[in-house]
């Protein structure tokens, strides 16, 4: 029996909730898992009204800094175990950990402004009443209370922000003009997964000052759904893409990496503690425990990309010769 309804004036048939596609990497065919960008983004918003945060009501301020607490576990300061370290005193290490972690504050309220402009340029080509558009405009939300709460951290540890490096800083500006969103997600990932590795050993250290510790919870727990969303969508547009375009994406945001991973710790954060900068910084990356800990922070991030195709041919190799990833 044949159906009465002209094939023209039939429903579109809805793609499943979940479905699987397979990308070509040297290595051999990945399958992927892939879920419907309406049904992430309605988990993902019921979520954010469950769990989202007010920093000026969530965070004690006031609360007293000891002098002779850390800001950051030590084991995650970018000269721990080095002849540098050795010869500072506990008061100098405390400094220094104050003083690098507001370098990766202001690092993140940098790097979340760039987020921020790929995010709406991102919704403005999606449809306006959508589930997905209205998450990425939750995460904007929730990207602009962190960039004021980690503004509002280093002001109240009695430093101020400081900009990258002139040619990072220029370069940045060319977000806001160019929208490609493969490398945007991914490169989204590179600092969210970085900045949440450091941050949940940072929370639950019962030595660590409380205001670095509630700052950071908020921001580990927020955080999880930014990874979701861009990891969730990272694995759609891949599997969409063509070998030699996820390669050249993943190559350049290789590269990128590599040069960010070097800019994290501003030269300031030695001069503090009365240590040369430039001898620190060499020191830094030269230093087995440092590499060790890189490499560590990015283990989520780099198992992700193995799995989409982000680590497939020279990509790979920059990442291990950076530091950020064990060889084979």
């Amino acid at each position: 029996m044949t159906s009465s309804v002209p094939l023209k004036e039939r429903p579109p048939e809805r793609r499943p909730g979940t479905w699987t596609a397979r990308i070509r990497c040297r290595d051999g065919d990945h399958t992927l898992e892939l879920t419907d960008r309406e049904t992430v983004a309605e988990r993902l918003l019921r979520t954010s009204r469950k769990h989202s945060f007010d920093p000026d009501v969530d965070v004690d301020w006031d609360a007293e800094q000891d002098p002779d607490r850390f800001y950051l576990p030590p084991q995650l300061l970018s000269i721990y175990e080095t002849p540098l370290w050795d010869g500072l005193t506990h008061r100098q290490r405390v400094e220094l950990s104050k003083r690098e972690m507001c370098s990766i504050a202001s690092f993140g309220i940098w790097s979340e402004m760039m987020l921020m402009q790929s995010l709406v340029m991102h919704a403005y080509r999606h449809r306006y009443d959508s589930e997905h558009v209205a998450y990425a405009l939750t995460e904007i939300a929730d990207e602009c209370r962190h960039s004021v709460m980690f503004g509002r951290m280093v002001r109240t540890c009695g430093l101020r922000t400081h900009r990258p490096r002139a040619l990072e800083y220029q370069a940045a500006k060319l977000v806001g003009a160019v929208y490609d969103p493969m490398p945007m997600f991914a490169g989204t990932l590179v600092v969210e997964e970085f900045t949440d590795a450091f941050q949940r050993l940072t929370f639950p250290d019962e030595d660590i000052q409380p205001m670095i510790r509630q700052v950071t919870r908020i921001h580990v727990i927020e955080e999880a759904r930014h990874i979701k969303y861009a990891r969730e969508e990272l694995k759609r547009l891949v599997a969409n893409a063509s070998p030699l375009r996820r390669r050249a994406a993943a190559l350049g945001l290789a590269q990128l990496t590599r040069m960010m991973a070097g800019q994290v710790v501003h030269p300031s954060c030695y001069e503090a503690v009365g240590l040369d900068p430039r001898l620190a910084r060499r020191v830094a990356a030269r230093s087995p425990h440092r590499r060790a800990t890189m490499t560590w922070a990015f283990r989520k991030c780099t198992a992700f990309f193995d799995e989409v195709g982000f680590l497939d041919g020279r990509a790979r190799d920059v990442w291990v010769r950076a530091g950020l990833l064990e060889g084979n």
